[in-house]
Formats: structure tokens, sequence, C-alpha cells
């Protein structure tokens, strides 16, 4: 049987026909399985501010962000609000004429670019390692992936688009396809009207082609297709709304200011860490036994300098100054776990220097100071980019050390995969429970505070933000506080963003309602530490502890 013509990295063989449609077949089913179960998840964080725009595409689909939203308080233009361009939400908007607004109709519709994400990284990593089973599995079985893939954001699309346009990049240059190379370059101008780090594709193919052809040729022509579409976006947001979205969102991040870089750099790893958890079960394979000693000794001293470290120290202490060893713990694991993906990386690259080790370095390194540098916050979803780039090299290092065999796809590594899949799953499912707290604490509350009310107001964004509007409550804009009749409610979820204590006067406490999440895990509670979305409520994507319950307060008017 005739193997295909493609070659990986390493000169073999990339597969066969069979063998791409049984890997195509696990993979469907695999990521079917993990992102069924949670089609009807609540919608959830920025989940509203993409549906918004989708459904104000159907009305002006010329004009995308010609409406006004109450994010943070106040009422603000929406190109003011949002900082990612509006790709997803046309996407949204598709999905949502043809097949509703419900949560299960829009979570069916973004399991297209999830399953691009895994079979792209198949189809990349034959290219990069002779097991792309493996790299695509280690993919769908990411903590990260599977918290970012049961939302409605821009994360998964953009990451699919981004991981398609390699693929067709790379194959481009090597079998000089002129049609593969201009779809690329359309697929990167897609990605990054999707998510703006989309466009940092330009610079990192540009590495990739010389390294790989050794002298600049014609295809450097297609990269100024993205190029001219991002001008084109600045200069049509200008037009629309007096100021460029990309270098708003880029003086948007840099304004914010927040906590110190060496604090962003130490948290970044431990969410590089948390968010592809594979690494820590599969470190016996990837190491040696005296790196793997040094590693352990390593987690320990480690442990012991979080305690020492100022912003990690606050998280890591409890009442009377007691030690927070089960906080420590995970966030050493997590850091540890991160240094391997760094490791494996820069050895990689040391040990080939190819255009692909060179790829696939500065594809996770260059993440991951964006995720620290750039952005005014860190969070799970921006470092979702690097996952298949990690997949692949962890598979590479499995490869130079014999564990993988050709006849067996998946072999040592289906134990650290069941081990990365349960976590991910408990992870997901804490999401999960998380956002329908939101959705059944707006009901519940609006039902005893709204029918004896005459107005109900509340503070609060998020998913509780979109469930309470389909109530009929209004968020507060707080640069004019509206609530004056007699018997308005003013509803307070005190575990919710831009949450503040309104003027005392006139306002008298009428009830609270305690609303459980998940008992013993969660991806954002500020008093566990875990800020999966927002690096500012703490600084582990997800934490094991006893979680406690979201409290919302309600007042009256008097």
């Amino acid at each position: 049987m005739k193997t295909s013509n493609a070659r990986t990295d390493s000169g073999r063989a990339a597969g066969t026909f069979p063998q791409e449609v049984r890997a195509l077949l696990i993979l469907a089913a695999v990521t079917l399985a993990c992102l069924c179960p949670f089609l009807g998840k609540a919608f959830h964080i920025d989940d509203p501010l993409f549906i918004w725009s989708a459904k104000h595409i159907i009305a002006e689909p010329g004009n995308f962000y010609n409406f006004t939203a109450n994010w943070n308080g106040r009422w603000k233009p929406m190109s003011e609000v949002t900082q990612n361009p509006p790709l997803a939400s046309y996407y949204m908007a598709l999905v949502g004429l043809l097949f509703g607004w419900s949560e299960r109709a829009l979570h069916a519709g973004f399991l297209v670019p999830a399953f691009g994400v895994v079979w792209g990284t198949y189809r990349l990593a034959r290219r990069f390692c002779a097991h792309p089973l493996a790299a695509a599995l280690v993919t769908v079985t990411a903590p990260v992936f599977l918290v970012s893939a049961t939302s409605v954001m821009c994360d998964t699309m953009m990451v699919a688009l981004w991981v398609w346009s390699l693929v067709f990049w790379t194959e481009g240059l090597e079998q000089n396809r002129p049609a593969k190379l201009c779809a690329s370059a359309l697929l990167i101008a897609a990605c990054g009207l999707t998510k703006y780090f989309g466009f940092a594709l330009v610079p990192l193919v540009l590495v990739y082609a010389v390294m790989e052809r050794r002298k600049i040729g014609a295809w450097l022509a297609y990269l100024l297709i993205p190029v001219v579409v991002m001008v084109f976006y600045e200069w049509l947001t200008h037009k629309l709304y007096g100021r460029g979205s990309l270098f708003d969102a880029y003086n948007y991040a840099q304004n914010q200011g927040g906590a110190d870089l060496s604090v962003k750099l130490l948290v970044g790893l431990a969410f590089t860490g948390g968010s592809i958890i594979i690494l820590l079960p599969a470190a016996p394979l990837l190491c040696g036994r005296r790196t793997l000693a040094a590693g352990c000794v390593g987690v320990v001293l480690f442990g012991l300098c979080l305690v020492m470290h100022k912003r990690m120290a606050q998280m890591a202490t409890v009442e009377a100054g007691r030690v927070n060893w089960l906080f420590v713990i995970q966030a050493a694991l997590f850091v540890t776990a991160a240094g391997v993906l760094f490791l494996l990386g820069a050895a990689d690259f040391w040990r080939k220097k190819s255009a692909g080790a060179a790829l696939l370095f500065f594809w996770v390194a260059g993440t991951y100071v964006f995720a620290c540098v750039a952005c005014w916050q860190m969070s799970g979803r921006y470092l979702l980019p690097m996952l298949p780039a990690a997949a692949i090299l962890l598979v590479r290092r499995l490869e130079l050390r014999k564990w993988l065999h050709e006849r067996n796809q998946v072999g040592v590594l289906l134990g650290p995969l069941g081990v990365s899949l349960a976590i991910a799953l408990m992870a997901a499912w804490a999401d999960f429970r998380l956002a329908e707290s939101a959705r059944i604490a707006a009901v519940r509350v609006e039902a005893k505070a709204g029918p004896a009310s005459h107005a109900v107001w509340f503070e609060g964004h998020w998913g509780f933000q979109y469930y309470m509007e389909q109530l009929g409550a209004k968020p507060i804009d707080f640069w004019h506080i509206p609530f004056a009749s007699h018997n308005d409610a003013v509803i307070l979820p005190l575990g919710n963003s831009c949450v503040f204590d309104p003027p005392k006067e006139g306002l008298e406490s009428w009830f609270e309602y305690d609303c459980e999440t998940s008992k013993w895990l969660t991806t954002m509670n500020a008093a566990c530490g875990a800020g999966f979305y927002s690096g500012d409520w703490g600084p582990l994507p997800f934490a094991f502890c006893k979680v406690p319950q979201d409290r919302y307060v309600v007042y009256r008017a008097k």
C-alpha cells in the first residue's frame, strides 16, 4: 500500500489513507464524547458580548459594532467595550439564523471549530512527528481546550484557523503550490479578524519559510494579504467608530497596568502547566532519572519560594498566617509542568535546528510572552494557541526516547492521556456548574424580587447579566444611579465582576441567596486562587479546594 508523499520534519512518511480515515473517526468520536455533554452549558463570562454582536450583525451586517452595551458599569459604544474583532460573531450570526439562539444550538455550532483544532493538529503533526494521532489526543484532552471549547467565544475558532493556516503554509512551501500558500494567507487574515493575536502568524510563518527555503522567494508576496487586510480593518474601524480597533485594543491592554512583570511571568507559568496538565504525568517518560529527581527537588524548593513570593503569598496563606499547602502544591506542580514544556521546546530546537523545530519553539514561547507581556491580565484563553505546538513537542520527545513505536500510535502515553482527560473533564464540569449557577441565581432571585418590585436593577456582568436582561432586569449605570422609586430592587452578585457597594442612602437590606457551584474544584473564584478567565482573580487556571457558595445580596429602595 502506498504511503502519502508528504514527509515529516524527521523525514518519515506521514501515513496511509486508511490510517487517515481511522484517525479521523477516532478523533471525531473523542471530541464529540468530550464536548457534547456540555452543549446545554449556560452562557458564561464574555459569551454575551459575542451573542449581542452576532444579533446586531443580522440587523446591520456592514456596521458590526454600531450599538451600545453596559459591560463595566457604564453604557458605552460596543466598539469601545469589546477588544476582539467580529469574525466569530459573523459565524455565530450564521449559526443563529440557521438553528436559533439557544445554548444548545450555539454550542453545537462551535463544535465545528473545536474539531477543526483537533483535526488540524493531526494534519500539522504529520509533518513533524510519526505519531500525529497521539499529538491530536494530547490536544483534545487538555483542560485549556475543553474549558475553552465549551464557550461560544472566539478563542477556539481562532486556533482552528491558526492551525490550518500552518497546515497549508508548510504544505504549500514543500510542494510549491501557490494555491495552498494563498489559502494559508487568507486563513491568517481570517485568524486575525477572529482574534488580533492571529496576526502574529505573519512573523511566525516568515521565520519558518526563511529557515526552510534559506532565501527570500515569491512566497513572501502572499504574506502581504494578511498585512493588507489588517491595515484595511484598521482603516474601516477608524472610519466607522472614530478609532482603529486593533491599536485601540493594544492601548487598552497597556493602559490597564496590573501586576509587575515578574508576577505575570510566574502566573503565566502556573497557567501554562495547569492548562496542559499532561506534561506532569508524562514527565517520567520525557526526562531521565537524574533530571526527574532534580525536578522533584525543584518542586519542593519552588513551593517554598512561592510561599515567600509576595503575590503568591497572598493566596498561599490562610487565617492566622498559616500556609495553605494545597494551593502551594498545586502552584508548584503547575509551574514545574510549564518548565518541562519550555525545556522540551528549547532542547528540540537546539538538537535539530530545523525550520520545524524553530516553528514549534517560537510558537510556544511567543504565545507565552504575548500572554504575559502584551495582555493586561493572564487568561487560559490566551494560552490556548500554544496547545497544538506543545502536543507535537511532547510526542517528538517521546519518539526520541523510543517510547512510541510505529505500530502503536498512543502506547505508553495512554496513562498520561487518561489523567489529563480526567482533570480536563473535571475542570470543564466545574466551569459548567459555575455558569449554571449564574443562570439559576438569575431566575430565582428575580422570581422573588421581581413581583414585589417596581423595577429590578443589578450589578455584575458575564452570563448573569445575559439571563437577568432576559428576565427584564436592567444593569446599573454607575454614572447615573437610576433606582430612586419606591420598591426598586438592587441585586449584587458578590462573586461576579464590576460589583461595587451601592449608595446606602435610601436602600435597605432585603434578602440574600446562596448558590452552590462545584464543591471541590473551580475555574473562577478569588478566595480559591482560581482565575481561568482572569489572572486577577487568582494565579491558577483552576484549583482543587473547598469552593464557597456564590452569594447574591438584594437591597430594596425605601
